[in-house]
C-alpha cells in the first residue's frame, strides 16, 4: 500500500501547480520571453532631472529592457524624484554621526491614452557620517546608490503587477482615475 501513497504524492506534486492556475510571471515553460518581459521592454522612460535622476533612469532601463530601449514603445513612464537627508544621531559637539536618506519617486505609466499606474514609491537607507569629509561624502554616495537600486527594483515590481492587472481587465474603473502629476491631468468640467 505504500506505493499508492507514493503515487498520490507524485501526482499531487506534478499536477498541483497546473491545477491551481499557477502561471510564472517572468518566464514561460518553453523558455521564450514572457508577455510581461515583452511589455516591460516596450516602455519608454522619460528623462529624469539631475544626476540622481539620470542614475535612476539608467537603473530602470537595465531592469525593464536589459537589451536596450525599443524604438517602438507601447508605454511611457514618467518619474519625478525627490530626496532628503535627515540627521539622526549627534555627538556632544553637535556633529551628526548617523543619517537617513529618503528617496521618493512619483511614477506615471501610461499607454493607449490610459493611465495604467500612478503611484508614489519611497525608500529609506541609513548611513554613517565619518570624521573626514571625503569619507562622509563617500558613505552618502554609497547610500544614494543603494537607495536607487531599491527604488528601481520596487518601481519595476509595481509596473509589472500593474501591466498584468491592466491586461486582465483593461476596462476597469481603476484606469479612469486621475494621476498624481498635475500637469498631465485633464481638468474636470
Amino acid at each position: 500500500m505504500w506505493w499508492s501513497r507514493a503515487f498520490l504524492l507524485v501526482a499531487v506534486l506534478v499536477l498541483g501547480p497546473a491545477g491551481c492556475g499557477f502561471k510564472p510571471m517572468y518566464g514561460t515553460p518553453s523558455g521564450d520571453a514572457s508577455a510581461v518581459a515583452v511589455d516591460l521592454a516596450a516602455i519608454r522612460i522619460d528623462p529624469i532631472k539631475d544626476r540622481i535622476g539620470q542614475q535612476l533612469r539608467n537603473a530602470l532601463v537595465q531592469r525593464l529592457s536589459p537589451r536596450g530601449e525599443a524604438a517602438d514603445y507601447s508605454y511611457t513612464l514618467k518619474v519625478q524624484l525627490s530626496e532628503s537627508v535627515n540627521n539622526l544621531g549627534f555627538r556632544k559637539d553637535t556633529f551628526a554621526t548617523i543619517a537617513n536618506l529618503s528617496m521618493s519617486a512619483q511614477i506615471l505609466l501610461s499607454g493607449n491614452q490610459t493611465t495604467i499606474l500612478s503611484d508614489s514609491v519611497t525608500t529609506t537607507v541609513y548611513f554613517d557620517h565619518l570624521g573626514p569629509r571625503y569619507a562622509s561624502v563617500a558613505t552618502e554616495r554609497d547610500a544614494e546608490e543603494r537607495a536607487l537600486v531599491q527604488l528601481a527594483d520596487d518601481i519595476r515590481n509595481r509596473i509589472t503587477a500593474a501591466i498584468q492587472r491592466y491586461h486582465a481587465n483593461p476596462n476597469d474603473e481603476y484606469y479612469r482615475r486621475r494621476s498624481l502629476f498635475r500637469d498631465t491631468q485633464d481638468e474636470a468640467p
